[in-house]
């Protein structure tokens, strides 16, 4: 039985230095992330922003990974329409030239695809301007 109290006493000798470590490595953990959120502040040029509630406050972290989260989204929307919207308009070109291969559409058809291109840009621009609009609502606060 003595070598498991011999244990215990080395156990707990030991336990000092990793709650030390673990003490430390959060206190780098935590740098990183402040560091990662001030880069990000002056990327987004948020060092001159000023709420638009009125009152002067401080950026809280999770504001400024809001507007990252933001900004990164109408980057991807901005990238992907145009490129959506050509791919659309080359797939409808080659399926229109299939079809006249094959039968030559009356005029009241072709008519009918118009619209259906027309309906389709319609909505693509919606989306957008939806996307965009909710992208720029105020900053979250509990008070």
């Amino acid at each position: 039985m003595a070598p498991i109290t011999q244990r215990r006493s080395k156990d707990t000798t030991l336990d000092i230095p990793n709650k030390l470590r673990k003490l430390v490595v959060e206190k780098v953990r935590r740098e990183r992330i402040n560091n990662s959120i001030e880069q990000l502040k002056a990327l987004l040029n948020l060092d001159e922003y000023e709420p638009t509630g009125g009152a002067q406050s401080k950026l809280e972290k999770a504001d400024v990974l809001e507007m990252a989260v933001c900004f990164l989204r109408q980057r991807a929307i901005a990238s992907v329409v145009p490129s959506y919207s050509q791919g659309f308009s080359q797939c409808l070109q080659e399926t229109l030239r299939h079809l006249y291969l094959h039968a030559p559409l009356q005029h009241e058809e072709r008519e009918e695809i118009k619209r259906f291109y027309v309906v389709q840009r319609a909505a693509l621009h919606r989306h957008i301007a939806d996307e965009h609009s909710t992208s720029k609502q105020s900053l979250w606060r509990p008070w």
